[in-house]
């Protein structure tokens, strides 16, 4: 059964975040995106929208605060740069599929099913495909260049898009079920909910999905200077702050909810009061109040007594007559999306009490053959990758029927990896989470231009590095085991427990690989380094074993200017102590030239006493490098203080054997 951490648990569609960290702290960030890729058609648009499930399940949390994940995937995406095709299918079914809506669960159906082999056409009333991504989502939060990037690899993949083609009206179900072999319905949630209260049916009260459109192709709809937007969702933070690039001078925020419970992210509502909106938690609208020549001058609240009632359904109740008056001359309803289901008209298709459609669990089938349903329509409103998460389902559905195959079960085969233990978060290092740059509140609220500048290499690699590799960790072979409490005594954290034989709890073990490189008998296995080989291939190389905290300052651009003297080959290790003396041995049997070891200072490696065990197997490496009759010289070892560059004592390391060699 597959052991899953907790970040790809937390991710709907299961990306491989630990994969990726380890492939940025590789510098490998093109595998670094074909991770983020596999399971994921938006890579770009997540990067920057993503409200990062993942990183609220981050077990380093336990420890300070959680990896910055979205900001690294970020950093994969505009590393790695543009992609011009999407590999298509080799071979065609002959059957053909019509995806109706061309949001993020309507494109990844479609993207599954083309590279399926399957003929798909997506239609859409729009003119441009990505739904919401396209309509709503504002562009300081979403450059489109972006979305176009990600919908432009989907669509060469094979995907036919029909444009300004709204079905129910210009096509019927009915002909797209007669035309194809399968329809899957994406429509995702396009209405708006009002409220049946004193003046909310004045014609200026606007709603929010039609002004974040406007706003969003340029049109510049207008606003007042005191604006009142009615929600507490992440579409009213992002309505809010769209009225403040609008021009208003005072934006108030009206949520049933205290702070805490409000239903957007938490970092998107802190950024919105940085940007200057103002949050009125904890009081629901009860009118909206008009001048005598009917002009809105202010929505009249009252407090909020409890959100959620016994059952924990959100039911609001009110404390009696405790009200106030909230001045604005602009009010916008983001009280909630709801479906649009006209183009259903005829079809035979039923929605239930709210507007949404019904599918079965299993199979996601409507009340009609061969259509299926995927997406908000069929869930409610939800996250962006919890979207993407249902396309892929949809298209693995549909995919079987067109097969003649039934419908898996849902679910899968994994565990949940545990809790850090808390005696071992007490012992690993805190380590500064990398912060994204932004401009100002101030210059950002100006425009609706992106305002996250993105991470720097340095703090990429350092931000990866905070990644505990969990569920990575030690395994032990109890055949080989002598029970001779050396992995005990060397843990840094206290993980292992000797019996008859070592056991090393998987949720424990945080892979620095320290047990693995001293045990005697060799028992103890860890995957992530018994990968390692040491790939030269001729005597003008240099091997640099390096922690993996020293590795974020020797990067490929330093090890090119010294590279003159000799090709430089870097592997980067947990810690210096995970060091093993076959793999120093193993470049010299290679013919390396020689061997660096580049550790951590004192109290700077991601492991606690990361570099001490290390000196050992540099001593025994150099009795064996004398009996094979190679110069000690050959074999250096440095330590990175706390802000130092380790490239000039490597420098200084090259120069000299360059000397031995010549002489």
């Amino acid at each position: 059964m597959e052991l899953l951490p907790p970040c790809t648990n937390a991710c709907p569609v299961h990306t491989d975040v630990r994969g990726y960290l380890a492939a940025i702290s590789k510098r490998d960030y093109t595998e670094a995106y074909n991770l983020i890729k596999a399971n994921n058609p938006f890579p770009s648009v997540c990067a920057w929208i993503c409200s990062h499930p993942c990183e609220g399940a981050c077990r380093r949390a336990q420890v300070d605060v959680p990896v910055a994940i979205r900001s690294l995937k970020r950093f994969v995406v505009e590393a790695v740069g543009a992609r011009t095709e999407e590999s298509r299918a080799t071979g065609y079914t002959g059957k053909k599929v019509a995806v109706i809506g061309s949001g993020p669960s309507g494109l990844t159906a479609a993207f599954d099913l083309a590279r399926q082999g399957h003929q798909v056409a997506v239609y859409d009333r729009s003119r441009e495909p990505g739904g919401h991504f396209m309509a709503s989502l504002p562009t300081f939060r979403l450059p489109r260049e972006v979305l176009r990037r990600d919908v432009g690899l989907i669509l060469s993949a094979g995907v036919e898009f029909i444009p300004e083609t709204e079905v129910g009206r210009d096509i019927s179900i009915d002909e797209l079920r007669n035309e194809y072999n399968a329809v899957i319905i994406c429509t995702g949630l396009w209405g708006g909910r009002g409220l049946a209260m004193p003046g909310f049916d004045h014609p200026g009260i606007l709603s929010a999905l039609p002004f974040l459109k406007s706003a969003n192709q340029g049109e510049r709809p207008r606003v007042g200077k005191e604006v009142v937007v009615i929600g507490g969702g992440n579409v009213a933070i992002d309505v809010a702050r769209a009225a403040l690039r609008l021009g208003a001078l005072r934006v108030k925020v009206i949520s049933v909810e205290k702070r805490e419970q409000m239903p957007a992210s938490a970092w998107e509502i802190a950024e919105a009061l940085d940007e200057g909106v103002i949050l009125e938690p904890g009081y629901g609208p009860v009118e909206v109040l008009l001048s005598s020549g009917g002009i809105i001058t202010g929505v009249k609240v009252q407090k909020v007594k409890a959100v959620f009632d016994r059952e924990g359904k959100f039911n609001p109740t009110y404390e009696p007559n405790v009200y106030q008056i909230v001045p604005g001359d602009t009010v916008i309803l983001s009280i909630g999306q709801t479906p649009e289901t006209s183009f259903l008209e005829g079809s035979g298709l039923k929605t239930d009490a709210l507007g949404y459609l019904p599918t079965d669990e299993n199979s996601l089938a409507t009340g009609a053959s061969g259509v299926f349903a995927c997406g908000e329509i069929v869930t409610g409103a939800g996250l962006a990758i919890a979207a993407v998460a249902s396309g892929h389902r949809a298209a693995g559905i549909v995919g079987r029927y067109l097969r003649g195959e039934k419908a898996l079960p849902v679910g899968g085969e994994f565990k949940l990896l545990g809790a850090l233990p808390e005696e071992v978060a007490k012992k690993v290092p805190l380590k500064e989470r990398q912060g994204m740059p932004s401009l100002s509140p101030r210059q950002r609220s100006l425009s609706f231009l992106p305002y996250e500048m993105g991470l720097s290499e340095d703090a990429a690699l350092r931000e990866a590095g905070r990644c505990m590799k969990c569920g990575l960790g030690a395994r032990v072979e109890p055949e080989k085991c002598a029970a001779c409490l050396t992995c005990q005594r060397v843990c840094p954290y206290g993980v292992p427990v000797v019996e008859e034989h070592a056991r090393i709890s998987v949720e424990g073990c945080l892979a620095c690989g320290v047990c693995a490189a001293a045990c005697p008998a060799g028992a103890i296995t860890l995957e992530a380094l018994d990968e390692i080989t040491v790939n030269i291939s001729n005597e003008s190389y240099l091997v640099i074993f390096a922690c993996r905290e020293v590795c974020t300052s020797i990067t490929r651009k330093k090890l090119k200017n010294i590279s003159a003297l000799y090709e430089s080959r870097l592997v980067e290790i947990p810690t210096a102590g995970a060091l093993r003396l076959e793999w120093i041995l193993e470049a010299f049997e290679k013919g390396a030239a020689g061997v660096a070891v580049a550790a951590c200072g004192p109290g700077q490696c991601r492991h606690p006493g990361g570099s001490a065990s290390c000196k050992g197997v540099l001593e025994r490496a150099r009795t064996l490098m004398a009996q094979l009759g190679i110069p000690s010289e050959r074999l250096y070892y440095c330590q990175q203080d706390e802000g130092e560059d380790l490239i000039p004592l490597l420098e200084n390391y090259y120069h000299r054997l360059k000397i031995i060699d010549t002489n």
